[in-house]
């Protein structure tokens, strides 16, 4: 389960605390804060039971739909839990919202935290805890949820300080491929703060929680397939042309900083990672003397090279998966004031990866020898391509590309 699981806990002691105070009255404090607020919620409940059960169950109904469709667009498996435990905290505000990770090692561990416990608290939090201890490592040793109405009656509790420790606790196991891959915990100062309907609650969000981390894991399986045949493909090409296999390794890393500075999502990013890997792809149908020619090529010659970009982009066609990387791959080498090739675009009409691409190629070629050239220095190539910019480039590309660089 480690190749998709998150790093550990985002949260850290709470750096606002007063010099001098000890952490037990920090605890105290932050308990008392909360107990206050609770208190007002139950007079609510008190005055008007109806109106704030139905409140309540409209805010589950929320939760459930705001996560599952928040959910369905994230890869990256920390953001999932950390992005579940912060709408936990934020719509019911929970005293501790906890993900924890079941390891290999047979030992759970937060890598998840919301609330004011994991805000100002982090010494008082087991972040690590073996599996065979607590109520959390009851969960996920059985697989079934635990409904805790009072810690201080429960064997397995892990008594922290009894004059500060939450007295309510509710456990849910999340599980990925039928196994249980680690536990949802919710804490409450008050006992009996959890009943029926927050344990449907809490199995429901682990239930969608478990399914996302499936969906993350098979993208990083499916993502390490694919990296796996660009680099058959790289070690083709690089039997043909040991620079351009190395060259699109470079161009990629350096794409990918310059989209991220841009703004481009994570799936963006990814789509130009990939066309910057195959940007070239198309060379493989070069001739070898013109591919490894080491004087300057004629306009013959420069004309065959030219057609790699079609090659490369009809190619990747093929594959279903490079759908949005084959447009990027034929418009590499296109320029922004239409003078490029194959198809003569322009300006915006050019896709940005392609444009982004485009820039960084061209700084590691200026960057690296070849047969016919000598390299020149990083600043006297970003001087080059200020001069391109508004011609060859993109000038926001050109910018973001210096920023990154500087």
């Amino acid at each position: 389960m480690n190749s998709m699981s998150p790093s550990g806990p985002p949260f850290v002691a709470d750096p606002c605390a007063p010099s001098g105070t000890s952490e037990r009255e920090r605890r105290a404090s932050t308990r008392h804060d909360h107990l206050s607020t609770a208190c007002l919620w139950e007079a609510l409940v008190e005055k008007q039971p109806k109106l704030a059960r139905q409140g309540y169950l409209e805010e589950q109904l929320a939760l459930a739909s705001r996560l599952a469709t928040g959910m369905a667009s994230m890869l990256d498996p920390q953001e999932v839990v950390q992005a579940v435990a912060d709408d936990l905290h934020g719509t019911f505000g929970i005293y501790f919202v906890g993900i924890q990770r079941l390891d290999d090692d047979g030992v759970l561990r937060v890598v998840a935290g919301a609330g004011p416990l994991a805000e100002a608290m982090r010494e008082f939090l087991l972040v690590e805890q073996p599996v065979d201890v607590g109520v959390n490592g009851r969960v996920a040793r059985s697989g079934q949820p635990a409904l805790v109405p009072d810690t201080r009656s429960d064997p397995d509790y892990v008594v922290r300080d009894p004059e500060t420790d939450p007295c309510s606790e509710l456990a849910v196991p999340i599980l990925v491929e039928g196994r249980v891959w680690g536990v949802l915990n919710l804490e409450e100062v008050r006992p009996r703060a959890f009943g029926a309907d927050d344990a449907i609650l809490a199995e429901l969000v682990a239930a969608q929680l478990g399914s996302t981390l499936h969906r993350c894991r098979l993208y990083s399986e499916l993502d390490g397939a694919f990296t796996t045949t660009l680099e058959v493909l790289s070690s083709a090409m690089g039997a043909k042309d040991p620079y351009t296999a190395s060259h699109e390794d470079k161009v990629a890393e350096l794409a990918v900083c310059v989209a991220q500075r841009m703004g481009l999502s994570q799936h963006e990013q990814e789509t130009v990672r990939y066309a910057a890997l195959l940007h070239d792809i198309g060379k493989i149908a070069i001739p070898d003397h013109i591919l490894g020619k080491p004087d300057m090529l004629d306009e013959e010659e420069w004309a065959v090279i030219r057609t790699h970009t079609v090659v490369g982009a009809d190619m990747l066609k093929r594959v279903p998966f490079f759908a949005e990387v084959h447009p990027l791959v034929r418009s590499s080498h296109e320029r922004w004031d239409g003078a490029g090739y194959p198809d003569g675009v322009a300006s915006t009409a050019i896709p940005l990866g392609a444009r982004i691409i485009a820039a960084c190629d061209a700084l590691h070629a200026l960057t690296s020898g070849r047969p016919y050239r000598r390299a020149c220095g990083q600043d006297d190539a970003l001087v080059e391509l200020r001069r391109g910019a508004g011609t060859h480039f993109d000038p926001a590309v050109v910018e973001a590309l210096q920023a990154e660089l500087a």
